[in-house]
């Protein structure tokens, strides 16, 4: 019976695009504003929506970057061709572009008059130390007002008092070392490693590894990725047609514009090659097969997690060879 879920998450999040005004250090997409300024075609989201409607147990749909209200034409066309289809919709922000009230009543109209059925808006210390909480207490009210609090998800909402205690001016960023200074390094760690439950892939494990205790690649051996890779409840395709799942950024188990050969060649247990050595060995098996075959050097100072081990060593081979799975190229090259 689990088969027949194989590859079909229950939330499937669009990436519109990988550009932000953050450059988050807890991002396990490596998005930021030094991305391409770019977006997906209304003729690729229609696609990527009607791909979603393929599988045998269609996901609610969040449109996702990056920051997509960059590109807001989009994210309404977007909205009102999932509401057309049938699929649940919601949109996924950091309120960094919410620079007035007016403004963002208007946009939540809109999107609420289309279709869309609920708004996320993410909160938390790794944006704040980028996006004034302002915009993202403006943007939750605004989002309130227009869709209900019942609609509106905070991600996560014990942050919104931990900001604004810890923050000396809401209307400007709150710098990640005010933690420490408060709390010192411990209290931190409790708060920002464990409280938010950060995964250490992505650009996480290097920017908020020093939050974490370093281990060597040894101690996750027993680590596999079977769960990640083959039945991840929550995946994403991006603007490029790269089919990501779990929250693995820069890592694809192929195109989502050929999602019926993918999951055929999955269901044959035919696996790229990368992703097979993970499913079958995890990180560690992917580490001793860089190791002995490119090079790789383990870190001296150890690894916040498996992801972190996996994506060190997907950096070093991006580098060494060209391997499709290692894509977008532009994850490998923007994080740090």
């Amino acid at each position: 019976m689990r088969a027949l879920f194989l590859l079909n998450p229950r939330d499937l999040g669009i990436i519109l695009t990988y550009r932000c005004a953050g450059h988050c250090r807890h991002c396990l997409y490596n998005c930021g504003p030094r991305w391409p300024d770019e977006a997906m075609s209304a003729a690729a989201l229609r696609q990527a929506l009607e791909a979603a409607l393929t599988w045998p147990r269609t996901p609610q749909v969040h449109l996702t970057g990056g920051e997509p209200f960059f590109y807001f034409d989009l994210l309404l066309e977007g909205a009102r061709m999932a509401a057309e289809m049938g699929i649940d919709v919601y949109v996924e922000t950091s309120g960094s572009w919410c620079t007035g009230e007016a403004e963002a009543l208007e946009r939540f109209r809109q999107l609420r008059q289309v279709g869309m059925s609920a708004v996320l808006v993410s909160c938390s210390p790794f944006h704040a130390e980028r996006i004034p909480p302002a915009r993202t207490l403006r943007t939750i009210r605004a989002a309130q007002q227009v869709f209900g609090t019942h609609r509106v998800i905070v991600y996560r909402p014990e942050f919104l008092d931990i900001l604004q205690r810890l923050g000396d001016d809401v209307e400007r960023p709150t710098p990640l070392s005010r933690y420490e200074e408060v709390l010192g390094v411990d209290g931190a760690r409790q708060v920002l490693w464990e409280g938010y439950g950060l995964i250490s892939g992505g650009r996480s494990g290097y920017a908020l590894g020093h939050l974490a205790p370093g281990r060597p690649a040894a101690d996750f051996a027993p680590a596999r990725c079977v769960g990640e890779l083959l039945y991840a409840e929550h995946s994403h395709f991006d603007l490029y047609g790269h089919f990501i799942p779990a929250f693995c950024g820069g890592l694809r188990v192929g195109s989502w514009r050929d999602l019926g050969a993918v999951i055929d060649d999955f269901q044959a247990e035919r696996y790229p090659s990368l992703v097979e050595v993970l499913i079958e060995r995890g990180p560690y098996g992917l580490y001793e097969m860089a190791r002995d075959r490119y090079g790789y050097a383990p870190r001296e100072v150890g690894y916040a997690g498996k992801c972190h081990l996996c994506v060190d060593v997907r950096r070093h081979l991006a580098v060494a060879d060209d391997f499709d799975e290692l894509r977008p190229r532009e994850f490998y090259e923007h994080i740090e």
